[in-house]
């Protein structure tokens, strides 16, 4: 669906185990990723590399606990019509905290659930174009027409299930697999028996 030299920026941290196991990063400087697990990254990132590489396409893959941090960074992307393509994955939980919790037995963590935000209404309220996608057929053609438009546009996926605490942080992208095919940005393709 994307260009080979698509610039990837993720900010979804309990699903990059299954992200690599679909993703082909084939040129330099194509994947940016936070360093020491901070939150708040990939929108400002991932607009402030499109500034950067104008004659490359950068896709955002951002869970919806970090997108939260840096909201306003859709309005850079719409004041200065900054073609950044932005999939956030909608999980309604802080997945990556959930896990800690969970690894250091903390059970019922207060704060960890975010139901209900409307990341589509919260992007048309900064002035950027945004779809909600459910099956991989329409995060497919939104991706394809995001990439060939020359204004930013948001897509939010949703998994089809809520995931709770799982070791290896595979679940959470499991969800969009099953809806969404898999988020491979070289082509969307189907992945049977993810986890």
């Amino acid at each position: 669906v994307s260009p080979s030299d698509a610039i990837l920026v993720k900010e979804s941290t309990s699903t990059t185990a299954i992200f690599w196991d679909h993703i082909d990063i084939e040129h330099p400087g194509s994947y940016f990723f936070p360093a020491a697990g901070g939150l708040g990254f990939g929108l400002p990132a991932a607009v402030g590399v499109q500034l950067a590489e104008p004659s490359r396409r950068v896709i955002a893959i951002i869970g919806d606990g970090s997108a939260n941090y840096a909201l306003p960074a859709l309005w850079t992307a719409a004041q200065h019509r900054i073609p950044v393509v932005v999939v956030i994955l909608k999980n309604g939980t802080y997945a990556a905290l959930r896990a800690f919790a969970g690894a250091m037995n903390v059970r019922d963590a207060p704060g960890m659930d975010l139901p209900g935000i409307d990341f589509c209404a919260l992007a048309a309220g900064y002035g950027v174009r945004a779809l909600a996608v459910s099956s991989a057929e329409e995060l497919a053609d939104t991706l394809r027409d995001g990439l060939a438009g020359d204004a930013p546009l948001l897509i939010e996926v949703a998994p089809e299930t809520k995931i709770g605490y799982v070791p290896t942080g595979l679940a959470e992208l499991a969800g969009v697999v099953r809806i969404a095919g898999v988020v491979r940005l070289a082509g969307v393709s189907p992945l049977t028996n993810p986890v």
